[in-house]
């Protein structure tokens, strides 16, 4: 009988270590896109605090782990470290809108390019 509980408890062993590499993995990957997002573009990043903040609500209103709490609190709090990046981004971005803005329309070519072939 002491093989059969020593058999279903390495069983048991077996299966928390493989859910635990997942949960790591997936927590890796999560952790990931949030870092990508964070660093595209601050409005991405201002809706990944958003979320993240929605996600705080969440588990507080459904009585989750305190743990639970803390990681999704961590990975809020390591987006909004960076208020530097976020303003350089920020500019990087306006910049990057305003070239785009200042280019000219395709219609506004072909029309430029008839014009100046009918003068000369």
């Amino acid at each position: 009988m002491s093989q059969i509980a020593a058999f279903a408890d390495e069983d048991t062993r077996r299966a928390l270590k493989a859910l635990s590499a997942d949960v790591q993995a997936s927590l890796a990957l999560n952790r990931t896109l949030l870092q990508t997002l964070a660093a595209l573009s601050p409005s991405l990043n201002a809706a990944a605090e958003r979320a993240l903040e929605h996600e705080i609500e969440q588990a507080l209103q459904q009585s989750a782990p305190e743990r639970v709490v803390e990681l999704i609190e961590g990975a809020r709090d390591r987006m909004q470290d960076a208020p530097d990046q976020v303003e350089m981004m920020g500019a990087l971005e306006f910049a990057l809108i305003a070239a785009a803005d200042a280019l000219p329309d395709i219609c506004d070519l072909e029309a430029a390019e008839t014009a100046s072939l009918a003068r000369g």
